[in-house]
C-alpha cells in the first residue's frame, strides 16, 4: 500500500496551516517560513498553537537557513535516525472580495484556510531545503525539490525579487529591508515531542 501525500519523504513542503497539517504528520521539526510577516509584532506563539501537534516548530527565513540545517543535523544525531522535516511557507492571507458583502449582511465571513502563495516565502523555503541538501539531508518530496530549485535558480536575484514582491509593495520598502536584514539566529516557537530525545 502506498503512503499518502509526501509521507515517504524526509523533507516535505506545504503552504499555510492546512499544508502544515498535511506534511507534518510524523515530522520531528516544522520550519515555518514567513519572510515578510504581515504585522510588525506577529505573535509566533499563536502560530505555534495553530500548527499540528507533535513536531518542534522553528522560524525559517532567508538569513537562517544554515542554522535550520544545523538544528536538523543535531536533532538527527540525537534521534539516532533520520529527522523528518516539514518546511511550510506561510503565504499571504487576503479576504475574498465577497467577505465585505457577507459582513454587511451581518454574516460571518468565511476566510479560506489556504493562503495565497507568496514569492518571498517560496524562496525562503527553498533556501531552507537547499541548506538541508548541503548537509546531506536531501530525500526531498517533489514539492520540496521544486521550492529548492526556485531558490537556487534565482539565487542571484533573491533580494530584488523579495523587495519587488506584491507583499513587499504592500508593507513598504523599510519593512521589506528590515525583514531581509534579520540575522542567522534560530527562533524556536514550540518544543516538540521529540525534543527530549533530540
Amino acid at each position: 500500500m502506498r503512503e499518502p501525500g509526501q509521507q515517504q519523504y524526509q523533507v516535505r513542503f506545504g503552504w499555510g496551516i492546512a499544508g502544515a497539517r498535511r506534511v507534518a504528520a510524523d515530522a520531528h521539526l516544522l520550519v515555518w517560513v514567513d519572510v515578510l510577516p504581515e504585522g510588525p509584532g506577529v505573535d509566533h506563539r499563536t502560530i505555534g498553537r495553530q500548527l499540528p501537534p507533535g513536531p518542534a516548530v522553528v522560524l525559517g527565513h532567508l538569513g537562517n537557513a544554515a542554522a535550520v540545517a544545523d538544528r536538523v543535523t543535531r536533532l538527527q544525531a540525537g534521534l539516532g535516525d533520520r529527522c523528518v522535516v516539514a518546511v511550510v511557507a506561510a503565504g499571504t492571507h487576503r479576504a475574498p472580495a465577497f467577505d465585505d458583502v457577507a459582513e454587511a449582511a451581518g454574516e460571518s465571513a468565511d476566510v479560506p484556510d489556504a493562503p495565497d502563495p507568496a514569492v518571498e516565502d517560496l524562496l525562503g523555503a527553498g533556501a531552507v531545503v537547499d541548506a538541508l541538501s548541503a548537509v546531506g539531508i536531501d530525500h526531498c518530496s517533489p514539492e520540496a525539490a521544486a521550492a529548492c530549485a526556485a531558490f537556487t535558480g534565482l539565487r542571484g536575484a533573491v533580494r530584488h525579487l523579495v523587495t519587488a514582491s506584491e507583499t513587499a509593495r504592500e508593507l513598504g520598502p523599510e519593512r521589506a529591508r528590515a525583514a531581509l536584514a534579520v540575522g542567522p539566529e534560530l527562533v524556536e516557537v514550540r518544543a516538540g515531542e521529540h525534543s527530549a530525545r533530540g
